[in-house]
């Protein structure tokens, strides 16, 4: 069975950004919040749980399928410096 999950950038205030996501050929219906400066900072400590990392901001989604679209913007994020507008999670 496949996954796939595309993302897209809403918007970034401060160092906090908000992504649209959802299952790949369907609408984005998900979102969520993180703050990747913080986070990489070491700001946050070890053992802060992937819920106040990736923060859901609407009743239409699913947590895992956001750490899943959170892994590739962190990756992303790491490699270059900066949040990705758009991208997906395939698997």
């Amino acid at each position: 069975m496949a996954i796939c999950i595309d993302f897209e950038l809403i918007e970034i205030e401060n160092t906090i950004a908000r992504y649209r996501y959802g299952d790949c050929l369907r609408e984005l219906n998900g979102m969520f919040e993180t703050d990747l400066y913080r986070f990489t900072s070491g700001e946050l400590p070890g053992d802060t749980s992937m819920a106040e990392v990736v923060v859901l901001l609407n009743n239409n989604q699913s947590q895992w399928s956001a750490i899943k679209a959170f892994t590739k913007i962190y990756r992303h994020f790491q490699e270059h410096g900066e949040y990705p507008v758009k991208g997906g999670y395939y698997a």
